[in-house]
């Protein structure tokens, strides 16, 4: 049963959640019992068709309680149910007491917060509330690929002594990963998460971190590994996972799509290159790079900056490959 503030994203972590679970081979059922917010219904069911996840919901219907007792009948043979209540201020006294009403008829397993990560000193005593009424057996902190980093979150588990279960670090239904207390703290710091990072590039086939890091890459590799990267998630959110901290990195969200932007336009200069200048980029000389940004629709420059940006990453790249530092976490992580 998750509970919350509304806003708190606590509908995106239900099918979040569901997700989760379908990955990890058993059957979930997603019941919303959030009738005061009038899209929840519809967003709820959307996001659970989207991912092929059973659910129960009644359109127009007022009755909560009511709503979660034909939902946990109708779903008796799953493998897990999760009900999405109504978010609310924890001293509503009207909603506090449907919430005590559905807890009592679902007597769920687990009773899980959710917290916005940018909640701040409001934590604590939100926290409290909810667990005073049904009883906190885990958090979950949302919205960790924003500014804030969830420093709140750690006053509401000192509060009411209930782990941290969940973070919640991206839009896509796929960004709920287990807490982990050295990634967390170390994104709390600013150090990025790096072994997230590797984690996801493992699952993606074409991102090969020891061809990256040995320098040994192709433009057509680079191009690879521009595509990999899309799946990685969002631009933004990759960047926050490395170790910026001390390399004084800050960039606005107005940068972020230059960024992205200007990765779209070399994508653009290479699809315009011949196979062997792909695989041999020290064969384009003055007449090449005409040709190729004529092809591309761009100018000589932006293609010599292409250039130029790949040779410095190739070297870089290879530069990390070969301190001992990196090898041995690539070595940690098995890449």
């Amino acid at each position: 049963m998750l509970v919350g503030l509304q806003g708190s994203g606590k509908t995106t972590t239900t099918a979040k959640l569901a997700r989760y679970f379908q990955k990890k081979g058993l059957k979930p059922f997603v019941i919303c019992a959030d009738t005061y917010r009038p899209a929840a219904y519809e967003q709820l069911s959307t996001l659970c068709e989207k991912i092929g996840v059973s659910f129960y919901g009644e359109k127009g219907e007022k009755d909560a309680v009511g709503i979660v007792r034909r939902g946990l009948k109708e779903g008796r043979k799953y493998d897990i149910k999760i009900i999405d209540t109504t978010g609310r201020h924890a001293l509503e006294h009207e909603l506090i007491e449907e919430m005590k009403k559905i807890h009592e008829i679902a007597q769920p397993e687990h009773t899980i917060l959710v917290l916005d990560a940018a909640i701040g000193q409001g934590a604590s005593e939100q926290a409290r509330a909810f667990d005073e009424a049904v009883g906190v057996s885990g958090i979950i902190i949302t919205k960790l690929d924003g500014t804030a980093k969830g420093g709140g979150a750690l006053s509401a588990v000192s509060e009411i002594g209930s782990p941290i279960a969940f973070i919640g670090a991206g839009e896509t239904l796929d960004d709920l990963e287990p807490f982990d207390p050295n990634r967390f703290i170390s994104r709390l710091l600013g150090m990025g998460d790096i072994q997230t990072l590797l984690e996801r590039a493992k699952e993606i086939k074409e991102i090969e971190p020891k061809k990256m890091l040995s320098g040994q890459f192709t433009l057509k590799d680079f191009y690879e590994q521009l595509e990999a990267m899309e799946k990685l998630g969002p631009l933004k959110q990759i960047i926050q996972m490395l170790p910026l901290g001390g390399m004084g990195i800050k960039l606005s969200d107005e940068e972020y799509e230059m960024t992205k932007e200007k990765i779209d336009r070399f994508k653009v200069i290479m699809k315009s290159m011949t196979k062997k200048e792909l695989e041999n980029p020290r064969i384009i000389d003055s007449s090449r790079v005409l040709r190729i940004a004529r092809g591309s629709g761009t100018s000589v420059e932006e293609v010599r900056n292409l250039l130029k940006y790949y040779k410095m990453m190739q070297k870089a790249m290879k530069g990390m490959g070969d301190r001992g530092k990196m090898a041995r976490l690539m070595k940690r992580f098995g890449v």
